[in-house]
């Protein structure tokens, strides 16, 4: 893997804030990675790709979801938050011939996540959240869990993601639900 390659191509469809939070997540996750014995390439390509719809605008979000992903997304076309993760993925396969499930899911699912997800997909969707300019309650205590538990920094994440989306009225992701009893079973 050329990740030099990725990083100009990042830079070439994402502002530099955004670009800037790539990075910190392909670094979040490769030292996550490092603890959990994962699979650095796939880590880094997930990483890197996770945002690369996330400026693409409303429009182009919404014909790709609807092209691609019209079962999945139908509940949730409202949202661009949840859309670009989908489109994402997309852009992943078909763009880059990235053809690796584990890889695509993570950046898929790096929004909202799912149960049964892999470790790969646990890394990237915690990392997100966690990155270094993170600023939110609790992301402290979730980046100490994360160093040795990642189940339960990504339920603790997920608890405290769904208590804000019922506190401002928005749609929960039935794929966070799912993940958050999964994680409760599993833990």
């Amino acid at each position: 893997m050329n990740i030099d390659f990725f990083k100009k191509e990042l830079s070439d469809v994402l502002s530099k804030k955004r670009y800037e939070h790539s990075i910190r997540v392909l670094e979040t996750s490769l030292s996550l990675g490092k603890i959990y014995n994962a699979d650095l390439n796939k880590i880094a390509l997930a990483s890197l790709l996770h945002d690369y719809a996330k400026e693409f605008t409303r429009e182009k979000l919404l014909k790709i979801s609807k092209e691609h992903f019209k079962d999945e997304t139908k509940d949730y076309l409202t949202n661009v938050e949840i859309l670009h993760s989908y489109v994402a993925s997309y852009i992943a396969k078909e763009k880059f011939k990235i053809d690796d499930d584990e890889i695509l899911n993570a950046i898929k699912f790096h929004t909202t996540g799912r149960k049964n997800m892999s470790l790969i997909e646990k890394i990237v969707y915690i990392a997100d959240a966690i990155e270094p300019k993170r600023d939110y309650p609790h992301v402290e205590k979730i980046r100490d869990l994360a160093l040795v538990d990642l189940n339960k920094a990504i339920l603790l994440e997920v608890n405290k993601k769904i208590e804000y989306l019922i506190k401002g009225d928005y749609i929960i992701h039935v794929n966070s639900i799912e993940m958050r009893n999964w994680l409760l079973k599993i833990s």
